[in-house]
């Protein structure tokens, strides 16, 4: 009988390239936004901070 081969990640590897690309990129975006939001206080900033950390956690991350 043979083997079969059994794939254990959920996503493509194109996905997954994706996924440690922006769990990579974001950091450095969230830190320099949240000086910017401290200096010069925006509505506008606070909902890129928001999205920034959304992207963050949620695809950066193994959260789903």
């Amino acid at each position: 009988m043979a083997r079969r081969y059994f794939r254990k990640a959920r996503f493509p590897g194109w996905l997954l390239t994706v996924k440690n690309a922006i769990g990579q990129f974001t950091l450095p975006l969230i830190v320099f936004q949240l000086i910017r939001t401290l200096l010069f206080p925006s509505a506008v900033d606070f909902f890129i901070i928001l999205i920034l950390l959304v992207l963050h956690f949620g695809i950066g991350h193994e959260y789903f």
